[in-house]
């Protein structure tokens, strides 16, 4: 009984704690304004964001919905897509962290993010699904936990920016 205890101890300080993911590792590259439509910038407003989950520290790296909504804001005012006023937005956008499926096991983590986009105004409403994988290597982080969470920061980051280039393509939103 003494060794599984201390056995178990020794698992814990090897890999540590799980920690969330971070607002800064989902944000988006200043690059993607490369795919932003011109005729949109300054037209959105973040009206609501669902889904995400805490993370427990002694289980997985999670996504939670606080941090998912501010980098997705975030990353929406670098893109410069952002109305300067929030009640000046001509369209809203709402977000729903669908799913996160997240690898158990491996050298290499594979995370998939589902997110469903909506974007809407008086007589426009536009349903943009998005699915993205954010990958993390070894060489990323030796530690398992660590390396889970950068998988989920770069897949939600990639997410993020496949939405940015969806909306440059909305001709309607101009």
């Amino acid at each position: 009984m003494k060794n599984n205890i201390v056995l178990a101890l020794l698992v814990v300080a090897a890999t540590g704690c799980a920690s969330p993911a971070t607002k800064e590792g989902m944000l988006i590259s200043p690059t993607v304004t490369q795919y932003t439509n011109p005729a949109q910038k300054g037209k959105f407003t973040v009206a609501s964001v669902t889904g995400g989950k805490a993370t427990n520290p002694m289980w997985t790296s999670q996504v939670s919905q606080e941090n998912f909504e501010s980098a997705l804001k975030e990353s929406l005012a670098i893109a410069g897509l952002t109305a300067v006023d929030s009640q000046a937005g001509q369209y809203k956008i709402d977000a729903n962290l669908v799913s996160l499926d997240q690898p158990l096991v491996g050298l290499t983590f594979d995370v998939v993010s589902n997110v469903n986009y909506r974007v809407y105004k008086d007589g426009f409403e536009k349903i943009l699904p998005i699915k993205a994988t954010g990958t993390a290597t070894f060489s990323d982080a030796a530690v398992a936990i660590a390396r889970l969470r950068i998988a989920n920061e770069k897949s939600i980051q990639n997410n993020i920016t496949e939405f940015i280039k969806e909306l440059g393509k909305l001709n309607e939103l101009q």
